[in-house]
Protein backbone atom coordinates (compact mmCIF):
# COMPACT_ATOMS: atom_id res chain seq x y z
CA UNK A 1 0.00 0.00 0.00
CA UNK A 2 1.33 3.46 -0.95
CA UNK A 3 0.43 7.03 -0.03
CA UNK A 4 -0.86 7.53 -3.56
CA UNK A 5 -3.27 4.60 -3.27
CA UNK A 6 -4.63 5.66 0.11
CA UNK A 7 -4.90 9.31 -0.89
CA UNK A 8 -6.68 8.37 -4.12
CA UNK A 9 -9.38 6.55 -2.17
CA UNK A 10 -9.67 9.41 0.29
CA UNK A 11 -10.08 11.96 -2.52
CA UNK A 12 -12.93 9.93 -3.98
CA UNK A 13 -14.56 9.45 -0.58
CA UNK A 14 -14.66 13.20 0.08
CA UNK A 15 -15.30 14.56 -3.43
CA UNK A 16 -11.85 16.13 -3.63
CA UNK A 17 -10.90 14.95 -7.11
CA UNK A 18 -9.69 18.46 -8.04
CA UNK A 19 -6.89 18.30 -5.46
CA UNK A 20 -3.59 17.50 -7.18
CA UNK A 21 -0.39 16.04 -5.72
CA UNK A 22 0.91 19.49 -4.78
CA UNK A 23 -2.20 20.05 -2.67
CA UNK A 24 -1.64 17.02 -0.44
CA UNK A 25 0.64 16.89 2.58
CA UNK A 26 1.15 13.99 4.95
CA UNK A 27 1.00 15.33 8.51
CA UNK A 28 1.62 12.31 10.74
CA UNK A 29 1.91 8.54 10.62
CA UNK A 30 2.55 6.27 7.66
CA UNK A 31 0.64 3.88 5.40
CA UNK A 32 3.11 1.25 6.59
CA UNK A 33 1.72 1.67 10.10
CA UNK A 34 -1.78 1.61 11.51
CA UNK A 35 -2.63 5.29 11.12
CA UNK A 36 -1.86 8.26 8.89
CA UNK A 37 -3.13 11.83 8.53
CA UNK A 38 -3.15 14.10 5.47
CA UNK A 39 -3.90 17.71 4.84
CA UNK A 40 -5.81 18.39 1.62
CA UNK A 41 -5.60 21.85 0.13
CA UNK A 42 -8.52 24.24 0.04
CA UNK A 43 -9.01 27.19 -2.33
CA UNK A 44 -5.65 28.84 -2.91
CA UNK A 45 -3.66 25.64 -2.37
CA UNK A 46 -2.13 24.67 0.96
CA UNK A 47 -2.24 28.32 1.96
CA UNK A 48 -6.03 27.99 2.16
CA UNK A 49 -7.96 26.19 4.87
CA UNK A 50 -8.69 22.80 3.38
CA UNK A 51 -9.27 19.53 5.21
CA UNK A 52 -7.48 17.19 7.56
CA UNK A 53 -8.24 13.50 6.95
CA UNK A 54 -7.19 10.95 9.55
CA UNK A 55 -7.13 7.31 8.47
CA UNK A 56 -6.89 4.22 10.70
CA UNK A 57 -6.55 0.60 9.61
CA UNK A 58 -9.67 -1.33 10.47
CA UNK A 59 -7.78 -4.63 10.74
CA UNK A 60 -5.42 -3.42 13.49
CA UNK A 61 -6.62 -3.04 17.10
CA UNK A 62 -6.68 0.48 18.46
CA UNK A 63 -3.90 1.44 20.83
CA UNK A 64 -4.86 1.06 24.46
CA UNK A 65 -4.44 4.74 25.21
CA UNK A 66 -7.01 5.58 22.53
CA UNK A 67 -9.67 3.12 23.63
CA UNK A 68 -9.26 3.50 27.40
CA UNK A 69 -8.96 -0.21 28.07
CA UNK A 70 -12.14 -1.13 26.17
CA UNK A 71 -12.42 -3.36 23.11
CA UNK A 72 -13.91 -1.18 20.38
CA UNK A 73 -13.98 -1.21 16.60
CA UNK A 74 -12.07 1.51 14.80
CA UNK A 75 -15.20 2.74 13.02
CA UNK A 76 -17.11 2.97 16.31
CA UNK A 77 -14.26 4.88 17.90
CA UNK A 78 -14.10 7.34 15.00
CA UNK A 79 -17.88 7.74 15.13
CA UNK A 80 -17.47 8.79 18.76
CA UNK A 81 -14.88 11.42 17.79
CA UNK A 82 -17.23 12.73 15.08
CA UNK A 83 -20.14 12.81 17.53
CA UNK A 84 -18.17 14.91 20.00
CA UNK A 85 -17.21 17.41 17.31
CA UNK A 86 -20.81 17.51 16.11
CA UNK A 87 -22.01 18.21 19.64
CA UNK A 88 -19.55 21.09 19.90
CA UNK A 89 -20.69 22.48 16.55
CA UNK A 90 -24.29 22.55 17.79
CA UNK A 91 -23.14 24.78 20.63
CA UNK A 92 -20.97 26.96 18.36
CA UNK A 93 -17.89 26.05 20.36
CA UNK A 94 -14.71 26.76 18.34
CA UNK A 95 -13.31 23.43 17.14
CA UNK A 96 -12.69 21.68 13.81
CA UNK A 97 -15.91 20.77 12.02
CA UNK A 98 -16.62 17.31 10.64
CA UNK A 99 -16.72 16.95 6.86
CA UNK A 100 -19.08 14.18 5.75
CA UNK A 101 -18.34 11.67 3.04
CA UNK A 102 -19.96 11.67 -0.39
CA UNK A 103 -22.68 9.41 1.04
CA UNK A 104 -23.31 11.77 3.95
CA UNK A 105 -21.67 9.68 6.67
CA UNK A 106 -19.41 11.18 9.35
CA UNK A 107 -16.94 8.27 9.04
CA UNK A 108 -15.72 6.99 5.69
CA UNK A 109 -14.19 3.77 4.42
CA UNK A 110 -11.33 3.81 1.94
CA UNK A 111 -10.43 0.17 1.47
CA UNK A 112 -9.14 -1.14 4.80
CA UNK A 113 -8.87 2.40 6.10
CA UNK A 114 -11.56 4.12 8.18
CA UNK A 115 -11.42 7.89 7.82
CA UNK A 116 -12.53 11.00 9.62
CA UNK A 117 -12.26 14.38 7.88
CA UNK A 118 -12.42 17.76 9.57
CA UNK A 119 -11.80 21.34 8.61
CA UNK A 120 -8.17 22.45 8.87
CA UNK A 121 -7.57 25.13 11.50
CA UNK A 122 -4.96 27.50 10.12
CA UNK A 123 -2.56 29.42 12.29
CA UNK A 124 0.33 29.03 14.70
CA UNK A 125 0.30 27.18 18.00
CA UNK A 126 0.39 29.27 21.15
CA UNK A 127 3.52 30.95 22.40
CA UNK A 128 4.40 30.62 26.10
CA UNK A 129 3.37 34.13 27.11
CA UNK A 130 0.74 34.94 29.70
CA UNK A 131 -1.74 36.52 27.28
CA UNK A 132 -1.86 33.43 25.08
CA UNK A 133 -1.93 31.00 28.00
CA UNK A 134 -4.86 32.95 29.42
CA UNK A 135 -6.67 32.31 26.13
CA UNK A 136 -5.87 28.61 26.47
CA UNK A 137 -7.42 28.68 29.94
CA UNK A 138 -10.48 30.47 28.59
CA UNK A 139 -10.93 27.93 25.81
CA UNK A 140 -10.74 25.05 28.26
CA UNK A 141 -12.98 26.72 30.82
CA UNK A 142 -15.58 27.50 28.17
CA UNK A 143 -15.55 23.84 27.08
CA UNK A 144 -15.97 22.55 30.64
CA UNK A 145 -18.76 25.05 31.31
CA UNK A 146 -20.94 23.52 28.57
CA UNK A 147 -23.81 21.56 30.05
CA UNK A 148 -23.37 17.91 29.03
CA UNK A 149 -26.99 17.10 29.90
CA UNK A 150 -28.76 19.39 27.42
CA UNK A 151 -29.06 19.79 23.70
CA UNK A 152 -28.06 22.75 21.56
CA UNK A 153 -28.49 26.08 23.24
CA UNK A 154 -29.02 24.46 26.64
CA UNK A 155 -32.75 23.97 26.04
CA UNK A 156 -33.05 20.49 27.47
CA UNK A 157 -32.99 18.57 24.21
CA UNK A 158 -31.74 15.40 25.89
CA UNK A 159 -28.77 13.99 27.74
CA UNK A 160 -25.38 13.29 26.26
CA UNK A 161 -25.40 9.75 24.95
CA UNK A 162 -29.18 9.67 24.51
CA UNK A 163 -29.46 11.23 21.08
CA UNK A 164 -30.49 14.75 22.11
CA UNK A 165 -30.62 17.42 19.42
CA UNK A 166 -28.06 15.62 17.28
CA UNK A 167 -24.97 13.54 17.78
CA UNK A 168 -24.40 11.88 21.13
CA UNK A 169 -21.12 12.20 22.99
CA UNK A 170 -19.48 9.05 24.26
CA UNK A 171 -16.93 8.67 27.00
CA UNK A 172 -13.43 10.02 26.63
CA UNK A 173 -10.84 7.25 26.20
CA UNK A 174 -9.44 7.99 29.66
CA UNK A 175 -12.79 8.16 31.46
CA UNK A 176 -12.10 6.91 35.03
CA UNK A 177 -14.69 4.13 34.93
CA UNK A 178 -12.84 2.33 32.14
CA UNK A 179 -9.30 3.72 32.15
CA UNK A 180 -8.56 3.29 35.86
CA UNK A 181 -9.36 -0.45 36.11
CA UNK A 182 -7.25 -1.05 32.99
CA UNK A 183 -4.33 0.95 34.39
CA UNK A 184 -4.49 -0.70 37.81
CA UNK A 185 -4.49 -4.08 36.07
CA UNK A 186 -1.36 -3.10 34.18
CA UNK A 187 0.38 -2.07 37.40
CA UNK A 188 -0.66 -5.28 39.12
CA UNK A 189 0.70 -7.35 36.23
CA UNK A 190 4.20 -5.90 36.61
CA UNK A 191 4.32 -5.56 40.40
CA UNK A 192 6.51 -8.62 40.92
CA UNK A 193 8.83 -7.55 38.10
CA UNK A 194 9.39 -3.89 38.93
CA UNK A 195 12.99 -2.96 39.89
CA UNK A 196 13.39 -1.71 43.45
CA UNK A 197 14.39 1.79 42.36
CA UNK A 198 11.16 2.13 40.36
CA UNK A 199 8.78 0.79 42.98
CA UNK A 200 8.12 4.21 44.63
CA UNK A 201 7.15 5.53 41.19
CA UNK A 202 4.72 2.66 40.69
CA UNK A 203 3.16 3.31 44.09
CA UNK A 204 2.66 6.99 43.24
CA UNK A 205 0.91 5.99 40.04
CA UNK A 206 -1.35 3.62 41.94
CA UNK A 207 -2.14 6.15 44.69
CA UNK A 208 -3.24 8.80 42.18
CA UNK A 209 -5.43 6.34 40.28
CA UNK A 210 -7.08 4.96 43.43
CA UNK A 211 -7.73 8.45 44.83
CA UNK A 212 -9.52 9.52 41.64
CA UNK A 213 -11.47 6.27 41.48
CA UNK A 214 -12.68 6.63 45.08
CA UNK A 215 -13.92 10.19 44.61
CA UNK A 216 -14.87 10.32 40.93
CA UNK A 217 -18.60 10.23 41.69
CA UNK A 218 -18.30 13.40 43.79
CA UNK A 219 -16.79 15.36 40.87
CA UNK A 220 -18.61 17.20 38.08
CA UNK A 221 -18.66 15.62 34.63
CA UNK A 222 -18.47 17.37 31.31
CA UNK A 223 -17.06 17.17 27.81
CA UNK A 224 -13.26 17.20 27.89
CA UNK A 225 -10.57 17.67 25.26
CA UNK A 226 -8.08 15.10 26.51
CA UNK A 227 -4.83 16.76 25.39
CA UNK A 228 -5.04 20.50 26.14
CA UNK A 229 -1.59 22.05 25.84
CA UNK A 230 -0.24 25.00 23.81
CA UNK A 231 0.69 22.78 20.88
CA UNK A 232 -2.98 21.86 20.42
CA UNK A 233 -4.28 25.42 20.59
CA UNK A 234 -4.37 27.77 17.58
CA UNK A 235 -5.05 31.48 18.00
CA UNK A 236 -7.85 32.08 15.52
CA UNK A 237 -8.96 35.53 16.72
CA UNK A 238 -7.44 38.22 18.94
CA UNK A 239 -9.46 36.97 21.91
CA UNK A 240 -9.95 33.28 21.04
CA UNK A 241 -8.09 30.02 20.55
CA UNK A 242 -9.35 26.92 18.78
CA UNK A 243 -8.33 23.58 20.23
CA UNK A 244 -7.32 20.91 17.71
CA UNK A 245 -6.56 17.15 17.90
CA UNK A 246 -9.70 15.87 19.63
CA UNK A 247 -8.77 12.17 19.57
CA UNK A 248 -8.96 11.89 23.36
CA UNK A 249 -12.17 13.91 23.72
CA UNK A 250 -15.54 12.90 25.09
CA UNK A 251 -17.44 12.77 28.34
CA UNK A 252 -15.14 12.82 31.37
CA UNK A 253 -14.03 14.75 34.43
CA UNK A 254 -13.05 18.38 33.76
CA UNK A 255 -10.67 18.27 36.74
CA UNK A 256 -8.46 15.73 34.99
CA UNK A 257 -8.43 17.74 31.76
CA UNK A 258 -7.51 20.87 33.69
CA UNK A 259 -4.88 19.03 35.74
CA UNK A 260 -3.17 17.90 32.56
CA UNK A 261 -3.24 21.45 31.18
CA UNK A 262 -1.70 22.89 34.35
CA UNK A 263 1.33 20.66 33.84
CA UNK A 264 1.62 20.78 30.08
CA UNK A 265 1.17 24.56 29.80
CA UNK A 266 4.84 24.62 30.83
CA UNK A 267 5.90 22.95 27.58
CA UNK A 268 7.03 25.19 24.75
CA UNK A 269 6.05 24.44 21.17
CA UNK A 270 8.71 23.88 18.53
CA UNK A 271 11.54 22.35 20.54
CA UNK A 272 13.08 19.11 19.23
CA UNK A 273 11.26 16.15 20.73
CA UNK A 274 14.46 14.52 21.97
CA UNK A 275 15.65 17.69 23.73
CA UNK A 276 15.11 17.62 27.52
CA UNK A 277 13.68 21.14 27.45
CA UNK A 278 10.90 19.85 25.21
CA UNK A 279 9.45 17.77 28.06
CA UNK A 280 11.01 18.92 31.34
CA UNK A 281 8.69 21.03 33.49
CA UNK A 282 9.78 23.68 35.94
CA UNK A 283 6.80 25.22 37.77
CA UNK A 284 6.18 28.77 36.60
CA UNK A 285 3.61 30.69 38.61
CA UNK A 286 2.97 33.19 35.82
CA UNK A 287 1.90 30.40 33.45
CA UNK A 288 -0.30 28.74 36.06
CA UNK A 289 -1.86 32.08 36.99
CA UNK A 290 -2.61 32.86 33.33
CA UNK A 291 -4.38 29.53 32.75
CA UNK A 292 -6.30 29.89 36.02
CA UNK A 293 -7.39 33.44 35.22
CA UNK A 294 -8.70 32.46 31.79
CA UNK A 295 -10.39 29.30 33.01
CA UNK A 296 -12.10 31.09 35.91
CA UNK A 297 -13.77 33.51 33.51
CA UNK A 298 -16.00 30.63 32.46
CA UNK A 299 -16.02 28.15 35.30
CA UNK A 300 -15.27 27.99 39.03
CA UNK A 301 -13.80 24.85 40.54
CA UNK A 302 -15.99 23.14 43.10
CA UNK A 303 -14.60 22.41 46.60
CA UNK A 304 -14.32 18.69 45.80
CA UNK A 305 -12.20 19.53 42.75
CA UNK A 306 -9.90 21.81 44.73
CA UNK A 307 -9.47 19.07 47.34
CA UNK A 308 -8.44 16.55 44.66
CA UNK A 309 -6.37 18.95 42.56
CA UNK A 310 -3.03 17.22 43.20
CA UNK A 311 -4.35 13.83 42.13
CA UNK A 312 -6.07 15.45 39.14
CA UNK A 313 -2.71 16.89 38.08
CA UNK A 314 -1.00 13.50 38.49
CA UNK A 315 -3.72 11.45 36.79
CA UNK A 316 -2.48 11.61 33.20
CA UNK A 317 1.07 10.76 34.27
CA UNK A 318 -0.28 7.79 36.24
CA UNK A 319 -2.17 6.45 33.21
CA UNK A 320 0.84 6.93 30.96
CA UNK A 321 3.06 5.37 33.63
CA UNK A 322 0.95 2.22 33.78
CA UNK A 323 1.26 1.80 30.00
CA UNK A 324 4.99 2.55 30.14
CA UNK A 325 5.91 0.03 32.82
CA UNK A 326 3.83 -2.69 31.16
CA UNK A 327 5.53 -2.06 27.82
CA UNK A 328 8.95 -2.02 29.45
CA UNK A 329 8.62 -5.06 31.70
CA UNK A 330 6.24 -7.28 29.74
CA UNK A 331 6.62 -5.95 26.20
CA UNK A 332 10.39 -5.77 26.47
CA UNK A 333 10.72 -2.13 25.38
CA UNK A 334 14.28 -1.03 26.17
CA UNK A 335 16.78 1.69 25.38
CA UNK A 336 16.96 5.47 25.39
CA UNK A 337 13.33 5.92 24.39
CA UNK A 338 12.15 4.00 27.45
CA UNK A 339 14.56 5.90 29.69
CA UNK A 340 13.37 9.25 28.34
CA UNK A 341 9.74 8.35 29.03
CA UNK A 342 10.62 7.29 32.56
CA UNK A 343 12.49 10.56 33.17
CA UNK A 344 9.51 12.53 31.87
CA UNK A 345 7.10 10.71 34.20
CA UNK A 346 9.40 11.23 37.18
CA UNK A 347 9.56 14.91 36.36
CA UNK A 348 5.75 15.19 36.24
CA UNK A 349 5.40 13.64 39.69
CA UNK A 350 8.26 15.66 41.18
CA UNK A 351 6.75 19.00 40.20
CA UNK A 352 3.09 18.11 40.74
CA UNK A 353 2.89 19.25 44.37
CA UNK A 354 4.35 22.66 43.58
CA UNK A 355 2.04 23.06 40.57
CA UNK A 356 -0.99 22.04 42.66
CA UNK A 357 -0.12 24.46 45.44
CA UNK A 358 0.25 27.38 43.04
CA UNK A 359 -2.88 26.44 41.11
CA UNK A 360 -5.00 26.04 44.24
CA UNK A 361 -3.96 29.52 45.35
CA UNK A 362 -5.03 31.12 42.07
CA UNK A 363 -8.23 29.13 41.60
CA UNK A 364 -9.35 29.88 45.14
CA UNK A 365 -9.46 33.57 44.28
CA UNK A 366 -10.69 33.17 40.71
CA UNK A 367 -12.99 35.59 38.91
CA UNK A 368 -16.75 35.16 38.69
CA UNK A 369 -17.60 33.19 35.53
CA UNK A 370 -19.41 34.83 32.65
CA UNK A 371 -23.11 34.09 32.33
Amino acid sequence: MTDAAVVGRILREYHQAAVGPSGIRRLTGSVRGDRVAYRLAGPGGLGGSGLVVRAFRTDVPLAGWLRGGEAIAVTDWLSGRAATLGWLAEREYPAPRVIRTRSGDPVGLAGIWATLATTYVAGASLRPDTDQLRLLGEGLGRLHALDPGTGAGGRGAGPVGAGGAGAAVGRAPWHPETAIPAALGQLEAVESMIPADQRPLLEQFRAALVAVRQRARTLPTGVVHGDPWPGNAIRTAPDQVTLIDWENAGLGLPLLDLGYCLLECHRDVGLPGDHPEAWRIRPDESRIAAVAAGYSRWRRLQPAELDLLLEGIRFAAALAGAIHVEQALIGGVRGTRRDARLARLRNRLEVSEAVAELARRHFSRGAHPVR
